[in-house]
């Protein structure tokens, strides 16, 4: 399930989740202004993945303040949140791997 968050209200709600209630939560960054992020959405929209536990979808244009809470600056980027423990995937190769889309 594909989840695109437009809130920061939103966004905290996703996030109080990978924290506290110890749900796995998966969070990629994109921006509407990179090449790389556009090519990931458009493959997602497709429907050309394969994720397992769900994905939510932070643009930097609507939730800059996602980018603070969780230590990044750059996109594309997926966050795995699990346990209160962070894991920052920004190479995109791993992030097309982990996302289960074939590279363009």
């Amino acid at each position: 399930m594909i989840n695109f968050i437009k809130t920061e209200n939103a966004f905290n709600k996703v996030l109080k989740r990978g924290i506290k209630d110890a749900e796995t939560v998966n969070i990629l960054f994109t921006s509407p202004y990179d090449k790389a992020s556009q090519a990931i959405l458009r493959e997602l929209k497709e429907g050309n993945h394969h994720i397992k536990d769900g994905l939510n979808v932070v643009d930097s244009f609507d939730t800059p303040h996602a980018f603070v809470a969780c230590d990044t600056t750059q996109v594309p980027c997926l966050i795995n949140i699990y346990k209160r423990k962070k894991n920052i995937e920004y190479y995109v190769p791993f992030i097309y791997e982990k996302l289960g889309v074939f590279l363009p």
